[in-house]
């Protein structure tokens, strides 16, 4: 709040663009766990973020558009119209933020990942969600379980579909479709290499 008022005192906050954002969640005793880890639920994933420019975002806009965290980079770099990067994951919220586009849609699915963060304990988990905005599908490295829910009609997350036979066909899809946005968050790199290799 400091830094808001000193910005306000000296006539900058028209031009000053404010990103509030928190990297993960707390689970907090839902599902009966604290803290964070290698799960997925709403309270771990679905995080704050509030984006301020007045000179040039619109005004009191809400969205239930899905997006990453990866998506702040290139959204900085467009704002100081500078090039967003190919081999960059995440997608610009600048149209969004500006009117160009339907503030309600950004992307067709988000992804989240825990990559053995706790070396240090016994079975640590390597974790992997997709999200469409109304299927939450997650696989773990090495292991057969996994979730699979539908926060349409289960939005507290207490009911996994993973091993419900009535909805295979559904994780088989999600599963694929899993893979693919997996797939995609990683570059083939190959126009960086011919362009940066000394060879």
């Amino acid at each position: 709040k400091r830094i808001l008022d000193v910005i306000e005192e000296t006539g900058q906050r028209e031009n000053t663009l404010i990103i509030f954002m928190s990297d993960h969640g707390e689970l907090l005793g839902d599902h009966g766990l604290i803290y964070k880890g290698c799960r997925f639920f709403e309270g771990s994933v679905h995080v704050p973020l509030i984006i301020s420019w007045p000179a040039r975002f619109l005004k009191g806009l809400r969205s239930n558009a899905l997006v990453e965290l990866v998506d702040l980079a290139p959204t900085l770099l467009e704002a100081a119209r500078l090039e967003v990067p190919y081999y960059m994951q995440g997608k610009s919220l600048f149209p969004l933020l500006t009117g160009q586009l339907d503030p309600n849609y950004h992307k067709d699915h988000v992804t989240s990942e825990y990559n053995d963060s706790l070396p240090a304990w016994p079975n640590h988990s390597h974790g992997i969600m997709y999200f469409d905005g109304r299927y939450k599908l997650v696989v773990y490295k090495g292991q057969t379980i996994g979730e699979l829910y539908d926060l349409e009609s289960d939005p507290g997350e207490f009911v996994n579909l993973w091993y419900d036979s009535a909805y295979s066909s559904l994780k088989s899809e999600l599963v694929l479709r899993h893979f693919k946005a997996y797939l995609s968050t990683c570059s083939a790199g190959v126009r960086y290499r011919k362009e940066n290799c000394c060879a």
